[in-house]
């Protein structure tokens, strides 16, 4: 049975992408942001993250808000509560792991592995690439400064690990795999990879910027997430609302009874959401949040 809350509306769940949609082109969360989400939190309405970020890259920037969310991780591969325990994941395995790590090296395709202990490359100077793609893809307004700024953190701030060969996370007791970020600039070998990664038929290939490929278990999808919180929380999907602005929002987009794109987001997301809100940089959840539980 729903829920209502106290002063008799419904109680309901927001889900919110990070990048280019709460936080701004320096990462940051905007003071509206935080306002609107902890006004929401306050009247009883749950409010989740959706970000295909790892938790160690997520809970950097929620700390610094100084914002206590739970969490749906690396596109729904992991899912932590409030106080960021693991409810749940849903990894890829070591085979499949070598089946797709073989087509994006025939491919000549940079990737880093997303695990259960954190984030991993084997190159610094391409995984300093990824960030300033991610960075420029949902803030094309972004100067040079910011961008460079913006990638530099990932590594100064311990968020991605370099180790010479990603076998040797293999050896780690407990290790999960949870997702591969695929990157190249030569858009038709990403292309391919994509398709005969699909071909797999068990694995959900998306994006979240220009030039990358964001590849998880097919069971591990934003969208199946929010369907899970919704149906524990005894909330439907009706009562749910999803902001988003790249394909790797999709999912939930279509998942959730109100779908809301960013004014930033990519047109074909624009297409498919209920409406668009403003633009990262105007603290368009804010406006979002606002409107929702109004309604």
């Amino acid at each position: 049975m729903e829920k209502e809350l106290k002063d008799g509306t419904m109680k309901k769940l927001i889900a919110i992408d990070m990048d280019g949609t709460l936080v701004n082109k320096r990462l940051k969360v905007t003071q509206e942001n935080k306002d609107a989400i902890q006004k929401a939190q306050k009247a009883g309405h749950i409010v989740v993250i959706a970000t295909g970020r790892s938790l160690d890259e997520a809970r950097f920037t929620l700390d610094e808000a100084q914002l206590t969310l739970p969490l749906i991780c690396v596109n729904g591969a992991e899912i932590l509560d409030e106080n960021r325990k693991k409810v749940s994941s849903v990894p890829i395995s070591f085979e499949r792991y070598e089946m797709m790590a073989k087509v994006l090296m025939e491919q000549d395709v940079y990737f880093e592995i997303y695990g259960s202990d954190g984030t991993y490359t084997n190159d610094r100077e391409q995984a300093f690439e990824v960030m300033k793609d991610i960075v420029l893809t949902s803030n094309p307004e972004a100067s040079e400064e910011d961008v460079h700024k913006a990638a530099l953190m990932r590594f100064k701030l311990g968020l991605v690990h370099h180790i010479d060969s990603y076998e040797t996370l293999f050896q780690k007791q407990d290790f999960e795999i949870y997702k591969l970020l695929a990157f190249s600039s030569h858009h038709e070998k990403l292309s391919k990879a994509a398709q005969q990664l699909k071909e797999m038929g068990d694995l959900a290939v998306s994006s979240s910027a220009n030039n990358n490929l964001e590849i998880t278990n097919k069971a591990a999808q934003k969208g199946l997430a929010l369907l899970d919180f919704a149906a524990h929380a005894n909330i439907s999907l009706e009562n749910t609302m999803a902001i988003g602005d790249n394909y790797n929002d999709v999912s939930m987009l279509e998942m959730a009874g109100t779908s809301v794109a960013m004014g930033n987001a990519e047109a074909e997301i624009k297409a498919i959401a209920s409406y668009v809100t403003k633009s990262n940089e105007e603290s368009g959840v804010a406006h979002a949040i606002e409107r929702f539980i109004a309604e």
